[in-house]
């Protein structure tokens, strides 16, 4: 299986009255959950809550106990974890607000550098940051379909929504090692079932080209301006988003 990592900067200070705080660098390399196909860099400064980091450009994440990293937001004193997988979503467009300031952020001894924001940047080109040209007015089909909604109450087998990439169709599962998936192809959504332990980027994989058939036969298509809507029913579903799902390249 091709192990993806995530590059985790962790950051201890000291400080005193003399003097400002001073920022130290431990690099930490850490798993990231299979079929979230991305790499970013994260930092932890000292006064964060134990479990939480900050990206590149300041805002709060924590990896949840399925394996994958998410950001977080502010309740109070306290940060609490949402279902926007990172790299999935913009995180301003999400609602989600920085942890940390820019100049905060400038404060550290070693500035990020070309070839980290290059990654980061990637991450956000993946999520597609077209997006945010969506205007407002736009309002998808499926929207309307009362087939394509229903999934928000099967939380039984569903738990994570996101959108392959070829083809382009929604597909939802529930944990790590689903037993069934969902795929929407047009007119409902069709089921696959998993052998025990496959990964749900195997079975998209194996079951590829009949889906393709499938949207053949409806004539489905998903626009760019799809993926942020989707992304706030998601919230509103309660579901983690996992926005565009990469298989190529999955050995």
């Amino acid at each position: 299986m091709k192990k993806i990592l995530i590059l985790v900067f962790a950051f201890c200070a000291f400080c005193s009255n003399a003097e400002a705080k001073r920022y130290i660098t431990e690099p930490l390399l850490v798993p990231q959950s299979p079929y979230a196909g991305m790499t970013f860099y994260v930092y932890k400064p000292y006064n964060m809550p134990q479990d939480w980091y900050i990206t590149l450009d300041g805002y709060p994440v924590k990896k949840n106990p399925d394996g994958m990293w998410v950001y977080g937001t502010s309740e109070g004193p306290n940060l609490v974890a949402t279902n926007f997988v990172v790299g999935s979503v913009i995180p301003s467009m999400a609602g989600i607000t920085k942890y940390v300031s820019d100049a905060q952020i400038s404060e550290l001894r070693k500035l990020p550098t070309q070839d980290m924001l290059a990654v980061q940047q990637k991450t956000f080109t993946r999520s597609q940051m077209a997006q945010g040209k969506t205007q407002s007015t736009y309002i998808p089909d499926w929207t309307f379909s009362y087939d394509f909604m229903a999934i928000g109450n099967w939380k039984a087998t569903v738990d994570r929504i996101g959108v392959l990439n070829k083809p382009a169709v929604p597909v939802a599962w529930k944990g790590s090692y689903p037993k069934v998936m969902y795929v929407w192809v047009g007119n409902g959504w069709h089921q696959l079932t998993l052998r025990d332990g496959q990964r749900p980027v195997k079975a998209l994989m194996r079951e590829n080209l009949k889906i393709r058939r499938l949207l053949r036969q409806t004539n489905f298509k998903w626009y760019e301006q799809d993926m942020q809507i989707l992304a706030q029913q998601a919230k509103t579903w309660g579901y983690y988003w996992l926005g565009a799902i990469n298989i190529e390249g999955i050995n």
